[in-house]
């Protein structure tokens, strides 16, 4: 599980500034929607700051608004995948979980954790579970069931047509010594303020570290360095 824990607000509560996770919750079903927002209710580190129910809402909302998880039914009326994840590039810091059906299809799933979705939630998923899977992946971390978390490396088992023999081991041998330990501890599941902490740095000097690992080894994102190890035989 794993990418960057960024755009966390701060807010003040008791005179104490505390990290607030930010979430829209994109729902069709008033049900759905209100319930998963009254499942936030109390959470300290929660916040939901926008609730809406088609593409329209949601595309004003990613325009309007900065925050760190939408969590996405994928039954809101109108929907356009692929622009939904254009529209997040300008919030760099959001990240999206989706909310499936059990009849969703998993190659849908696989396609969209490809694509940049950092994880998924089944609607039988209890409260406990949506709680957190948010906290996770605003912690940086995939959240997948282990049963697809295999599938979708199996999609990644073979090295693209383009990529010549042995060119994966040519890139991690450009890496530093620092950058080596961040992305063992990357594959560890460690999240930047665990790797800071282990390595005695600061969480922006990791993120300036990852930045350069990422353009070293051709990967977007934490979620693809993970499977990058794992197609290069780094974590079994």
């Amino acid at each position: 599980m794993s990418e960057l824990k960024s755009s966390v607000a701060t807010v003040k509560k008791g005179g104490k500034g505390e990290e607030v996770i930010k979430v829209v919750v994109a729902c069709y079903y008033p049900l759905l929607r209100e319930g998963i927002c009254k499942i936030f209710e109390g959470q300290k580190d929660i916040q939901v700051v926008s609730r809406v129910s088609n593409l329209l809402d949601l595309v004003q909302t990613c325009e309007e608004l900065k925050f760190d998880i939408l969590l996405l039914d994928v039954e809101l009326q109108g929907l356009n995948f692929k622009k939904v994840l254009q529209l997040l590039k300008k919030n760099k810091a959001a990240k999206v979980i989706l909310i499936v059906s059990d009849n969703y299809s998993e190659s849908s799933i696989i396609n969209a954790i490809r694509s940049g979705v950092r994880g998924y939630l089944s609607k039988n998923a209890d409260a406990s579970q949506l709680l957190k899977a948010v906290r996770v992946v605003s912690d940086g971390e995939l959240w997948l069931e282990r049963k697809m978390m295999s599938k979708v490396l199996d999609t990644f088992s073979s090295p693209p047509k383009k990529r010549g023999r042995g060119k994966g081991n040519d890139q991690v041998y450009n890496l530093t010594e620092t950058e080596a330990k961040i992305v063992k501890l990357v594959l560890k599941g460690y999240s930047n303020k665990a790797i800071a902490q282990d390595l005695f740095l600061s969480e922006k000097t990791v993120k300036f570290h990852l930045y350069k690992i990422f353009k070293k080894l051709s990967v977007k994102n934490r979620s693809e360095l993970i499977l990058y190890g794992f197609r290069n035989g780094f974590i079994s």
